[in-house]
């Protein structure tokens, strides 16, 4: 089999620095019954929403927040005739994105002007820089970085003041809709799909060793911070007696599924506020925890100059890796399902002793959400392009795209059931709040990373400078 290292390593580069810039055999068990998409995340705010109180009704009353088809929505072909919708990005128009405008400009008269004329290095500084000026797009891209940051600043819009998400037909995910909720107002569509980080495991490693993989614990609600130790340390197999392991138990360059699975979080918002988290008992423990697994518990595969967790999972150095769900790639040409086959798995990050009961799971969100930009000129025909987009023409075009869609998800995710957990992880995530708060990452790092004190005198030492970061981008509004 041929192992597509540096294609693996130079695809993750881009994606974890895209990050830092916006600061396997079928299985048909049913999986346990979930808990309600709008109950229990790792995102938790005592307050409701960032700031407290409910989502703000819209203020316009022009889009039909409820159609579930987009003949429901009552558009007329010269509607918004003489009107331009202008999009930017960093990508190039794909096919389906090609398909829904020429629909959008059919159904309403607008032109869609979509631009991509920016690298992903310079999108997020010519965005901000033309919003600053009263210029840029109508709608635009960004990841946990606008809250609070862009928001305080009016980099962005709140979708809510166009849509009534009370009752759109189309479902939401549960932790970003609480993220991109500030002050009552949300900003962004948070429509959920599959795009969550996810523990990456070798089924074949596993069976070899006569273990339960992940996904099967997970099944059979075993799937905790224990039973990931005690299976990591299990699978570890020396096969040439060098007294070197040929195959470690786990790898990763993420660490804040650590943090989220075991109910913590870097900020947490009280009466209102933003607060640093990482002394919270459940943080610290998570942080314990995350260094106990190489120094104490020796699952922690050594780092391989040669390869990223990635590539040392399809050359079989390490049985399990926690990354981006873009990763497992379209199963035809590219990613990790293309390399591994059957023999890649997948499972939600295992659970910490200290998350909810009525958690079900607590993974990283990802990907870039869509909004309105601050200095847009048709703010509510951007906020009728992004509900249109996301709903089908009528009753029949919508079965048969998911016809057509169920041979591709066997295809990536090895079943329907695991695509329907896929889909579920990504309605549970929890995205990151530092890249919010500027110079908070660093303060992260240095907490991870201070070898000379242990997890608790870290946070100890570095807790005032990380809610100095807070206060300085809190107290800009």
């Amino acid at each position: 089999m041929k192992v597509k290292t540096r294609k693996l390593l130079s695809v993750a580069l881009v994606l974890a620095m895209i990050t830092a810039l916006f600061a396997g055999c079928n299985v048909n068990t049913v999986p346990p019954e979930l808990p309600d998409a709008n109950t229990g995340h790792a995102n938790v705010n005592p307050d409701g929403n960032i700031q407290g109180g409910e989502i703000a009704r819209p203020t316009l009353s022009g889009i039909n927040s409820a159609a579930r088809y987009r003949n429901e929505l009552g558009l007329s072909p010269d509607q918004f005739a003489g009107k331009t919708l202008t999009i930017w990005t960093f990508w190039d128009l794909s096919d389906d994105e090609a398909e829904y405008i020429a629909a959008f400009e059919a159904a309403t008269g607008a032109k869609v002007d979509f631009v991509n004329r920016f690298s992903w290095e310079m999108y997020e500084p010519d965005l901000i820089k033309a919003i600053a000026s009263g210029e840029g797009p109508d709608i635009c891209y960004f990841m946990s970085e606008v809250i609070p940051s862009w928001v305080m600043k009016g980099f962005l819009i709140p979708v809510s003041d166009y849509i009534d998400f009370g009752e759109v037909t189309i479902p939401l995910g549960t932790g970003t809709k609480e993220f991109f909720t500030f002050n009552g107002k949300l900003y962004t569509v948070p429509d959920f799909h599959e795009g969550s980080s996810k523990l990456y495991f070798r089924r074949d490693i596993f069976a070899n060793a006569g273990l339960k993989n992940p996904y099967e614990m997970w099944l059979d609600g075993e799937w905790t911070w224990d039973a990931f130790v005690r299976l990591a340390q299990d699978v570890k197999e020396d096969y040439d007696g060098d007294g070197e392991y040929d195959i470690w138990g786990y790898y990763s360059w993420q660490t804040e599924q650590i943090l989220y699975s075991n109910g913590a979080n870097h900020v947490q918002w009280i009466d209102g506020n933003p607060v640093q988290g990482l002394d919270d008992p459940k943080a610290i423990r998570a942080l314990e925890w995350e260094r106990a697994l190489d120094e104490q518990y020796e699952v922690m595969a050594p780092w391989d100059p040669d390869l990223d967790p990635p590539g040392m999972l399809v050359a079989g150095k390490i049985a399990m890796m926690y990354w981006g769900a873009w990763l497992i790639g379209n199963g035809v040409d590219e990613g990790l399902r293309y390399e591994l086959g059957d023999k890649l798995g997948f499972a939600p990050f295992p659970r910490g002793p200290d998350l909810a009961a009525d958690i079900p799971m607590a993974d990283i969100a990802s990907g870039h959400r869509e909004g309105i930009a601050g200095a847009s000129k048709e703010p509510e025909l951007a906020a009728l392009y992004m509900l249109f987009k996301r709903l089908h023409e009528d009753e029949a075009a919508e079965a048969d795209y998911e016809a057509k869609q169920e041979a591709e998800r066997i295809l990536i995710y090895g079943s329907l059931e695991e695509y329907e957990l896929a889909v579920e992880m990504d309605r549970h995530s929890t995205w990151n709040s530092v890249y919010g708060f500027t110079g908070m990452d660093t303060i992260v790092s240095r907490i991870r990373n201070d070898t000379n004190m242990t997890a608790a005198q870290a946070v100890e030492a570095y807790k005032n400078s990380a809610q100095a970061m807070i206060d300085r981008t809190w107290n800009t509004q």
